[in-house]
Order: C-alpha cells, then sequence, then structure tokens
C-alpha cells in the first residue's frame, strides 16, 4: 500500500481488508500460533485521510485479529488527531505506530512513511519500535546498518552518480542540494513542482584556442603554469562550465530507496497472462516510486529478533518490489522469506527475476 492514502473507499482499501482477513485465517488455521506480528506501511497521509477515521478503523482492524469486540476510539486530544508516534496495549496483544522518515536511516531522500507494529501475543510492539537509548545517548549500536550490496558503501550524495558534482532540488528550485525530495511512481512522465531534478556540472578540456572538448574528469592539474595552449590544464573560466538539467535515472532512484543497482532492470519481461513487454524505463520509475525505502525497514526488521524464534519466516501481503522479503533475507538468511503477493505486473516479474518462480 505504499505510496497511497487508504481511504476506504477505494480498491487499495480492498486490499488492506484483504490482507487483515488473511491474517485472521492464517491464526485460526494454526491455533493462534501464526503470525506473530504484522507490519503495515503507508504515508502520513494516512493519519489525516477521512478526517483521521481511516486510521482508526486500520488499528481497530488490525486489533480484531485477536480481539474480535475490541473497540479503538479516536484521541481525546489534539482535536481528535492522531499523533505521529502512539501504543495501545490490549488484552494479549499490543500495537505501536511511528512515522519514520528514510533520509535518517542511510539514503538522501526525504521519505515519510508510517510503520505500524502489531503483536498478536504480547506486549511487545512498543520494545520493537521504540528506541532506548545508553547511557550515553546512543542508540543501540549493535543494529547493522542497511547497505544495497554486502560490503560496498553506497554513499553518495543525492543517490546520483559517485563520481560526477550533481545536486539535487525539486522543480521549485527547493531543498539543501544534498537529500532528495520524494520520488514518486510517475517520475517520467510528467514534471510537478515536487518533481526531483539533478543537476550536474560538466567541465572541458582545452582541445585548441577555440573548441574543447567534453570530459567527465577535469584534466590534471600541472605545476608550471602556463599559458592558454600550453598544456591539457583544466580550464574554470564561466564558459568552460555547462549545467545540465535533468530527471534521475532508474538506477538513481534504486539508489535513492536502498536497492542494488539495476535490481529492477530485468530486460524484457512477460507478464502472468503470458503477455511480452520490450524493456522500457517506464515500469521501473513506476514500480520505485512506489516502493519502500529499505534502510528503515532493514532496522525494524532486527529490532524484532531477540522476540522471535531461529529462522524466522515471512510472507508478504501486496509487497511491490519484494522490498521486505530482501530485507528480511538479509536479516535471518536465504529462504526465510516464504512467499510475497502483488498485483501489478511489473513488480511481480521483477520479484520472481529476484527470488525465484516459487
Amino acid at each position: 500500500m505504499a505510496g497511497k492514502r487508504l481511504g476506504f473507499d477505494d480498491d487499495r482499501s480492498v486490499l488492506f481488508l484483504d490482507a487483515a482477513r488473511i491474517i485472521k485465517e492464517m491464526r485460526t488455521a494454526t491455533n493462534g500460533m501464526y503470525p506473530t506480528f504484522a507490519i503495515w506501511e503507508n504515508v502520513p497521509g494516512a493519519f489525516s485521510s477521512n478526517g483521521g477515521e481511516d486510521f482508526r478503523a486500520v488499528l481497530e482492524e488490525l486489533a480484531r485479529v485477536e480481539q474480535p469486540d475490541v473497540s479503538i476510539p479516536r484521541p481525546s486530544g489534539r482535536g481528535g488527531r492522531w499523533s505521529k508516534a502512539g501504543a495501545i496495549v490490549g488484552n494479549g496483544w499490543s500495537l505501536a505506530w511511528r512515522q519514520l522518515d528514510a533520509q535518517y536511516w542511510g539514503v538522501p531522500q526525504r521519505r515519510k512513511r508510517i510503520a505500524l507494529v502489531v503483536d498478536f501475543r504480547g506486549q511487545r510492539a512498543t520494545e520493537i519500535l521504540f528506541e532506548r537509548t545508553s547511557l550515553s545517548g546512543n542508540p543501540d549500536e549493535s543494529i547493522k546498518a542497511w547497505e544495497a550490496t554486502p560490503g560496498h558503501s553506497q554513499a553518495s550524495h543525492s543517490g546520483c552518480d559517485r563520481t560526477s558534482e550533481k545536486v539535487i532540488y525539486d522543480a521549485r528550485g527547493n531543498g539543501d542540494g544534498r537529500t532528495c525530495p520524494t520520488i514518486t511512481g510517475d517520475h517520467e512522465n510528467r514534471i510537478t513542482d515536487y518533481t526531483a531534478i539533478a543537476i550536474g556540472r560538466k567541465t572541458f578540456n582545452e582541445q585548441s584556442f577555440s573548441h574543447y572538448k567534453e570530459s567527465d574528469k577535469c584534466s590534471t592539474l600541472k605545476a608550471k603554469a602556463g599559458n592558454i595552449g600550453n598544456g591539457s590544464e583544466c580550464l574554470i573560466a564561466e564558459k568552460a562550465i555547462r549545467w545540465i538539467i535533468r530527471r534521475l535515472t532508474p538506477v538513481e532512484c534504486e539508489r535513492l530507496q536502498g536497492f542494488p543497482d539495476n535490481y529492477t532492470n530485468i530486460g524484457d519481461w512477460t507478464d502472468s497472462k503470458g503477455k511480452k513487454h520490450k524493456y522500457a524505463d517506464s515500469p521501473r520509475y513506476k514500480a520505485l516510486g512506489n516502493s519502500i525505502a529499505l534502510p528503515q525497514w532493514f532496522w525494524l526488521m532486527q529490532r524484532m529478533r531477540p522476540y522471535l524464534k531461529e529462522k524466522p519466516t515471512l510472507g508478504s501481503l501486496f509487497d511491490g518490489l519484494g522490498g521486505f522479503p530482501l530485507v528480511w533475507q538479509r536479516a535471518y538468511g536465504e529462504g526465510t522469506a516464504r512467499w510475497a503477493s502483488e498485483i501489478e505486473s511489473f513488480c511481480v516479474a521483477v520479484t520472481k527475476r529476484r527470488f525465484g518462480e516459487k
């Protein structure tokens, strides 16, 4: 449900109710053993959607998995508005929610999302979602940070090409040049006030008095000052610099979400109905814009470790690009993400390519 307000009058709301029904049926089939936890993710707009009623309904529906007669009221203070963090404890169950922003978890993108944790067998939801700082004031340093490719740092400003000088703003010119605005599923199709725009600086090597050849790198600086034409000095005159304004590339969007480079590049692909599709950037942009930013979810999965058995398993409903299985298996090992479901054909194809058909 990433990237959409809930709104109980749309198709995505039906998917949420289906998810709640599936969880109930699984717990009934396993005599209340599984699933032990559920995680729900959505945009912050869910707090205010339908005057806040939709978020209340989400909390109530998930609480009723374990306690069918429970009623979740609206907040009594703040004009009935939901706070960005909170918790509810019931009879043998608990739930907690918190707004997370990807820019504070390892990727240079402003991407706020609600993380909701439900514990169907105890009061551990708050212990998972809310950090306790150490005596020095630092959070638990035993939690590993997310790396798109294990052993390789992906630290690069704005998610842009690591070897070029680039900055990034939204289309209105807002931002600090280092942190990308939230990327969206229509990034390729249209420019809005909030579209992420990359601006790259180009330098030129001297070839002659009147002709300059474009280059990705500045020529080697030399100790000898020299006159024009006396070497290949890097020109710093204003006319030797060009600024290129463009959209982000699919790979840059992958980096901004924490995915490995070319994770969504599956070339030509075939959907579940057998229809063949030629490679295009559009499905990659759409899928990435509607996906999750991985680092904070990797942190959350690891926070659950003390309360899970060895080799815990995951099932992910309406998962998108396989982001939750990806971070889960990084935390708990290959094969621990048992299944995932999705309705978008391209996302299904990517997940099958990365995780296998079964």
